[in-house]
């Protein structure tokens, strides 16, 4: 599982420096409250799969940036 060790306030300075889907960014919010791939897919109407696919690909934006 993905860890975020960011703030809120981190969260949204980011995003306004990465394009973000709306689904990345509700992702990562999930994250922040510590939600599983499970309960995530679930909210998303998805795969865990796709969860994944997805919180990786917004990882590796945030990564270029930083």
């Amino acid at each position: 599982m993905y860890r975020l060790d960011l703030t809120k306030q981190e969260l949204e300075d980011i995003k306004t420096k990465v394009f973000l889907t709306e689904m990345q960014e509700r992702l990562l919010e999930y994250r922040l409250k510590e939600y599983t791939l499970v309960k995530m897919a679930i909210l998303e109407h998805c795969s865990e799969s796709t969860v994944s696919r997805e919180l990786h690909k917004a990882l590796k934006k945030i990564a270029k940036v930083l």
